[in-house]
């Protein structure tokens, strides 16, 4: 649709993690390559543009917007209700992507796919407001699809991009035992410095979309934060223990369990959490069942087509 035109605002960070970007990001690619012309705005205290491409860097809290576009994607922890309702009235159809029922949105779409979204989130209706709620509607990126899986004897750990609470080099200690190949994820120069000397420990320092699903695709055991990467690897048939590094997460973990999208969920806050993980990691690491995904991948596919069936209504 090349008259089309579409916005994209959401966040990341070293205190935000890559999870927003990447989702909206991959729909943000999805409109690009039908035609449409699009711009994507990014709240950001880091630079990106190693890994994306036409990132236009912005603030929420200096947000100015005079152009109008047919639709605006809005994914956002941090933005508040007033920003959400500015963005609404410069667009035809303003879609919000929500985890967990965050505000009482203005008139649109809420799009939010946790496995029991439709049992747990937006049961009253609200004049204007439509839902897409569940998994079919996970947005996974191109790379994602595309890539091989061949798996190998390596853990891999990311724990959302940014590691705000400094974790990765103790769950890198706490698994010294474990006689597998470590592949971790990191975007601190002062942490890379920390970790140049660990054994059997690969280390990808803001490492491209290429190098990074690669690993992921080859990966037999993963820890990972409960975020989009979760997902990723579920597809990409990875047995997965999550930790929560906010409240948010924390909320979400029993149905990412029940689902079988994670093997195990750690606490952070239990005093015996390295223990733990330590434990599920060797347990998974000797019983080699193979995951199988439930995550189509049409995600996207539906989304677009969803949005240009009320452009066109």
């Amino acid at each position: 649709m090349g008259n089309l035109s579409a916005a994209f605002f959401t966040e990341a960070g070293s205190k935000r993690g890559m999870g927003h970007l990447v989702r909206s990001y991959t729909l943000y690619e999805k409109f690009r390559q039908e035609g449409a012309a699009v711009d994507f705005f990014l709240d950001s205290d880091l630079n990106y543009d190693h890994q994306f491409e036409d990132i236009r860097y912005f603030k929420f809290s200096e947000l100015t917007i005079k152009q109008t576009y047919d639709v605006i994607f809005i994914d956002s922890y941090e933005a508040d209700l007033e920003i959400y309702e500015a963005l609404s009235e410069v667009a035809k159809i303003t879609v919000y992507i929500d985890d967990y029922e965050r505000l009482e949105y203005p008139a649109g779409v809420v799009i939010n796919f946790a496995p029991d979204a439709k049992k747990l989130y937006f049961k009253k209706i609200k004049k204007g407001r439509e839902t897409l709620l569940g998994l079919k509607y996970l947005p996974i990126r191109e790379e994602i699809l595309k890539a091989k899986i061949k798996k190998e004897n390596q853990i891999f750990i990311m724990l959302g991009g940014a590691d705000i609470k400094g974790l990765s080099l103790k769950i890198i200690k706490s698994l010294d035992d474990v006689p597998l190949k470590k592949v971790i994820v990191i975007n601190d120069q002062k942490l890379l410095k920390k970790m140049k000397d660990l054994k059997d420990t690969k280390i990808l320092h803001k490492p491209s979309n290429e190098v990074l699903v690669q690993n992921m695709a080859k990966s037999s055991l993963a820890i990972t934060t409960a975020s989009m990467s979760l997902y990723e690897l579920h597809y990409l048939k990875t047995k997965t223990v999550i930790v929560a590094i906010n409240e948010n997460q924390e909320n979400g973990e029993k149905q990412l369990i029940k689902h079988k999208l994670a093997s195990m969920f750690i606490d952070l806050k239990s005093d015996q959490w390295e223990k733990e993980i330590l434990q599920e990691i060797t347990a998974s690491s000797e019983n080699r069942d193979k995951i199988t995904s439930f995550i189509d991948g049409k995600g996207v596919e539906r989304i677009y087509s969803q949005v240009l069936q009320r452009l066109r209504g």
